[in-house]
């Protein structure tokens, strides 16, 4: 029986996945067409070079509930999802990654985020087709974002997750430049719960983020997310400061009492690499501030759209006129 009394909305990022974007969309239309009266199922390209556009047109000639919003370019994964969430009307919206989200789990997360949290995150049962390092470096950085930054972060937390309506309003209100889902539904507060979920495979190689786009993408979360770096390398200037001190005075006490003085050029070259090595060390850290300050005060839109293509019935409820903004708690 599908329920009429609330309208779910679905997000799908894509960036070259003619591949799998039918079989995707067949299996998110038939479980949302079976489950609720009211849905959309709004897919974002992300620039993509391949034949995914032209896929999805076919799809949207023959299937109900479906809004195609082309990107100007490819502006990256979580700003796509951004503008899916700028876009979606839904009561309930859901995020989801079209490679490794299964569609079934859909009705389940929607069904615990009405039951009162505002948030309801997926939390993946393995890690299976990633490489060692990425798994290793993966739990070190779970553990450097909770444990020293205090950021809540929870492991192995992914971006498959259902937002209200008011969280969705809370957080597209937020205009970083550096934007990234899982730390802002954090941020946002209105409750947050877990979902546990088992990824699915649409190809037989699934995609993994490369050594360095991972090490970027943990700088930048860091960076966004905290000003402890700063403060770590800030109390470490004192440090090395104070011990320049000491080296100082160590200088003139044996100039003033050892009458034979040996140059000290293996200790003095000791002590000026090291105290160079921090100093390129802090000054590393702080460009990296700067950077993300530079890219902040400009101000520019996040994203631009080329185009929005949608299919002939988008409201498959007719009777049903009214979207409200927030949604209510029962």
């Amino acid at each position: 029986m599908a329920s009429s009394d609330c309208f779910v909305s679905v997000i799908a990022p894509l960036h070259n996945d003619a591949d799998l974007v039918e079989s995707f969309v067949q299996d998110v239309i038939g479980v949302l067409k079976r489950e609720y009266a009211n849905y959309e199922l709004v897919l974002i390209d992300d620039g993509s070079r391949d034949g995914t556009v032209d896929q999805v047109a076919r799809l949207l000639t023959t299937m109900e509930c479906i809004r195609l919003i082309r990107l100007s370019r490819h502006f990256g994964y979580e700003t796509a999802i951004s503008a899916g969430l700028d876009t979606a009307i839904g009561d309930f919206v859901v995020v989801m990654n079209p490679d490794t989200d299964p569609p079934e789990a859909i009705p389940r997360m929607v069904e615990q985020c009405r039951q009162g949290p505002g948030i309801v995150f997926g939390i993946r049962q393995h890690r299976l087709g990633e490489p060692l390092y990425l798994r290793a470096g993966a739990r070190l950085f779970y553990w450097y974002f909770n444990r020293v930054l205090k950021v809540n972060l929870p492991k192995d937390s992914t971006d498959f997750r259902v937002f209200s309506r008011q969280s969705v309003n809370a957080i597209t209100r937020i205009k970083d430049r550096f934007r990234y889902l899982r730390t802002f539904s954090t941020y946002v507060g209105y409750g947050n719960e877990s979902f546990t979920y088992t990824p699915i495979r649409r190809r037989s190689q699934p995609r993994v983020k490369g050594f360095g786009e991972s090490v970027g993408l943990a700088v930048n979360m860091i960076v966004a997310n905290s000003v402890q770096p700063l403060r770590m390398v800030s109390l470490l200037g004192l440090l090395l400061s104070f011990l320049s001190v000491v080296h100082i005075v160590y200088v003139v006490l044996v100039y003033l009492f050892d009458k034979h003085v040996i140059a000290g050029w293996v200790t003095q070259s000791l002590h000026n690499s090291v105290m160079f090595l921090f100093v390129f060390l802090i000054l590393a850290v702080l460009c990296e501030y700067v950077g993300r300050l530079l890219t902040e005060v400009r101000r520019r839109p996040g994203y631009f759209v080329l185009e929005e293509r949608n299919s002939s019935v988008l409201l498959a409820d007719e009777e049903r006129k009214n979207v409200v903004l927030e949604s209510t708690q029962e």
